[in-house]
């Protein structure tokens, strides 16, 4: 994770917890998992773009 996922991870957290609701809390969780998966995907297409960037074949 990023030092900015993470900390936007940490910020959820704490709303979610001081959330009286079910349906709020809720809600601050699906989004850090939103958070996540965007994270995930985002260390995927860097990936892929080294990858990409270095194949011999096709240099």
């Amino acid at each position: 994770m990023t030092e900015q996922s993470t900390w936007l991870s940490q910020q959820i957290d704490q709303l979610a917890t001081q959330q009286e609701k079910f349906t709020d809390r809720a809600f601050w969780l699906a989004l850090k998992k939103v958070v996540a998966e965007q994270d995930r995907r985002s260390d995927q297409l860097g990936g892929e773009v080294d990858g990409r960037t270095w194949r011999p074949d096709r240099w």
